[in-house]
């Protein structure tokens, strides 16, 4: 049985933990300087609509966002 992966499950992580913190995008914008990344909310937009963004911006997003553990149901 071939099993699916769902290519929008990152995007969707990284909007589902700004939502129950109560932030924007442009708080994350914020919250990942420290971490090298230097975008605007136009940039960062422009990321997530690619669908191809890396690992390490998911992880470093997460970081940001103060994420301690991450459940992933595959």
């Amino acid at each position: 049985m071939e099993k699916s992966f769902d290519e929008n499950m990152p995007k969707n992580l990284i909007k589902a933990e700004l939502d129950r913190r109560g932030l924007k995008v442009k708080d994350l914008v914020e919250l990942l300087k420290p971490y090298g990344e230097n975008l605007t909310d136009k940039s960062y937009n422009n990321k997530m609509t690619r669908k191809g963004f890396s690992a390490v911006f998911f992880c470093k997003c997460m970081m940001a966002l103060g994420v301690k553990n991450l459940n992933l149901e595959i």
